[in-house]
C-alpha cells in the first residue's frame, strides 16, 4: 500500500456502477494508468469536477496491490470549450482513443504528455478540430516509433518529383522506378508530403502553425486515417461522425 500525488490528464472517464467512474489517466511520470474514482458520479462528490473527460488535475492516488484509487483531486484546467462544442469533444475523444491504444500502461512518455497539453489548448481555440486531432495523432505515433519515411524513396533514395506514392507495407515513399502493389499505396501531392514532414519534425510549440488548402487538408485526413489503421490495426470512426453533424447543421440552416 502506498500513496502518491501527480498531475494527469483524464483521457477517458466512463461510469462504473451507479456512482463510480473508471478513469484512464495520463501523467508525465507514470504514463498511462487506470484508476477508480468511487462516488465520483454523485452530484455531491468532491471528485466530480476532476473526473470529467480531458481535464488536467493534481490527484492524490492510493495504490493497493494492482488497484489504483483516487482519494482526492485539485482541478488545474478544465478545457471547457471542449465540453461546449460537440465537434471539439468528438475530436478530443478520437485522439484520446488513439493515445490509449498507442501507450503501454505504466511506461512514462513525457514527450507525449507534453504533446497532449499543446493539443488540448489548440483544440479549444481551433475552428478545425478534426485536422488538429489527426495532426496530433500522427505526431504521437511517429514519436512512439511509427514515423514514416518521407524524405525520398525508401527503396533507392531517389528524389520524389511531383506526386509521391506512399507504400503502407514499406511505411515510406516509393519512386516510380520501383515495383509496388498499387492497392497498398496512396498518392500524395508535394504540399501534402511537405506538410507531413513538418508534422513529424516541428517543435510542439509550433506544430499547428501552418496553413493548408482544402485539397491538402483532405489528403492529410485521408492519409492519416489509413496510416493509423495500418499501424494500430484498428479503424477509428469518431471523426466520421463530425461529417454527420455538419450535414445535419447545414440541413437545418437550409430549412431556416
Amino acid at each position: 500500500m502506498r500513496h502518491q500525488s501527480f498531475k494527469a490528464f483524464v483521457l477517458k472517464s466512463v461510469p462504473f456502477g451507479q456512482k463510480d467512474r473508471l478513469l484512464h489517466l495520463f501523467s508525465e511520470q507514470q504514463g498511462l494508468s487506470v484508476a477508480m474514482a468511487y462516488g465520483a458520479s454523485s452530484s455531491k462528490s468532491r471528485l466530480q469536477a476532476v473526473t470529467m473527460p480531458f481535464v488536467l488535475a493534481e490527484y492524490e492516488i492510493f495504490y493497493y496491490k494492482d488497484r489504483i484509487t483516487i482519494d482526492a483531486g485539485d482541478l488545474i484546467e478544465a478545457f471547457l470549450p471542449l465540453q461546449q462544442d460537440i465537434a471539439k469533444l468528438t475530436a478530443a475523444a478520437h485522439l484520446s482513443q488513439v493515445t490509449i491504444d498507442s501507450l503501454v500502461q505504466g511506461v512514462a512518455e513525457p514527450a507525449a504528455y507534453k504533446l497532449w497539453g499543446y493539443t488540448l489548448h489548440e483544440l479549444c481555440h481551433s475552428d478545425d478540430p478534426a485536422i488538429v486531432a489527426q495532426i496530433a495523432a500522427f505526431r504521437l505515433i511517429s514519436d512512439l516509433g511509427y514515423a514514416p519515411w518521407l524524405n525520398d524513396c525508401i527503396c533507392c533514395h531517389a528524389e520524389i518529383d511531383q506526386r509521391g506514392c506512399f507504400s503502407f507495407p514499406d511505411s515510406g515513399l516509393v519512386c516510380s522506378k520501383e515495383q509496388i502493389n498499387q492497392e497498398a499505396c496512396i498518392y500524395l501531392s508535394q504540399p501534402a508530403i511537405a506538410s507531413l514532414l513538418y508534422i513529424v519534425q516541428a517543435d510542439y510549440k509550433i506544430l499547428f502553425n501552418f496553413k493548408i488548402s482544402n485539397r491538402v487538408r483532405s489528403e492529410l485526413l485521408s492519409f492519416i486515417d489509413l496510416y493509423l489503421t495500418e499501424k494500430l490495426e484498428k479503424q477509428y470512426t469518431r471523426l466520421k461522425l463530425m461529417d454527420s453533424f455538419e450535414t445535419i447543421i447545414n440541413s437545418d440552416n437550409n430549412r431556416d
